[in-house]
């Protein structure tokens, strides 16, 4: 239309080259990208396609649900199916579009993961140091705290095995940046990985893992998310992920991974089971963008880009 071929000619008038000429230091403490990385003529036109695709599915991206479907509450099922798709590849490993419910970010994610799986009075592990805001939102859910240290290879596992001996039956939480964390950068070892969950099983309690910057790597990574040291037969683990530090962190769209024993339980959260699911229009507005591949391409970008900056530091 007339209106599109508009707004196509703006936005790349406004856009900047694919990459900036040389890398400059980039504030990497809050995680905010820098401008370059949201201007980009082949972000912007690879979103721009997408939406037109996302529109052209109005009569399902505008709803609830449709007639063979159901209500949309985990999600849009095409939307999920283009994102275990992506992730699978991304992953090198097979993603069910069962295990996946559309988010709008992380911070959704662990938000109510506390709400729908944790009660008043319940004691929940983080690391120490950890994404600090985190404590909001476990808080919120009338939640207290214990903190663990960190090691080299990741969380202190015998320090988290004294506190479930110390408070038995109490502990129902655990929340951890598993990999990339923040703000050491530490990734957890394989054998930490393992023994966490295993400890998950035999004490009752889940472990929720902020994956936000999962994909995000600065060379070949062969790490993969919690949710695959899981056991689908006495399920602990929720990969929570997000585009929020790929694409932009306006997108507002995310993820959990889970089992479907534990991702069930969050679409009877209050919000969800009276408004269904809160990105279905946005999320719609992706399918495309993930299913030709623009989104593998700029991430590809932006892992380069970030990687050449953090290398100036």
């Amino acid at each position: 239309s007339a209106l599109l071929r508009d707004l196509r000619r703006v936005l790349l008038q406004r856009a900047s080259p694919t990459m900036a000429p040389s890398p400059r230091p980039q504030d990497f403490i809050k995680g905010w990208p820098h401008n370059e990385l949201l201007q980009s003529s082949q972000l912007r036109e690879g979103l721009l396609e997408s939406f037109k695709h996302g529109l052209a599915m109005s009569e399902q991206s505008l709803n609830y649900g449709d007639i063979d479907n159901g209500a949309y509450m985990l999600g849009h099922p095409a939307f999920r199916k283009a994102l275990a798709d992506f992730l699978s590849k991304q992953y090198n490993a097979p993603v069910d579009p069962k295990t996946l419910m559309t988010t709008a970010g992380c911070s959704m994610g662990v938000d109510i993961a506390c709400r729908m799986h944790c009660s008043v009075g319940d004691i929940a592990i983080v690391e120490e140091p950890t994404y600090y805001l985190s404590f909001t939102m476990i808080r919120d859910r009338g939640m207290s705290l214990m903190g663990v240290g960190m090691e080299d290879d990741g969380i202190d596992i015998a320090a988290v095995e004294k506190i479930l001996k110390e408070n038995p039956g109490k502990i129902k939480m655990l929340y951890t940046v598993a990999v990339h964390h923040n703000p050491t950068g530490i990734t957890m070892s394989d054998a930490k990985r393992k023994r966490l969950v295993e400890l998950a099983r035999e004490h009752k309690f889940i472990i929720v893992a902020d994956e936000a910057y999962q994909l995000l790597n600065f060379e070949p990574s062969e790490v993969k998310p919690m949710f695959y040291y899981d056991d689908p037969a006495d399920p602990r683990v929720l990969s929570v992920g997000a585009f929020s530090k790929l694409i932009g962190p306006g997108v507002k769209v995310g993820w959990v991974q889970a089992h479907e024993q534990l991702l069930k339980p969050l679409a009877n959260v209050g919000f969800i089971d009276s408004g269904n699911n809160p990105v279905i229009f946005s999320s719609c507005n992706l399918i495309h963008f993930l299913e030709s591949g623009a989104m593998a391409r700029h991430l590809d970008f932006v892992s380069k880009d970030l990687g050449a900056r953090c290398a100036l530091m």
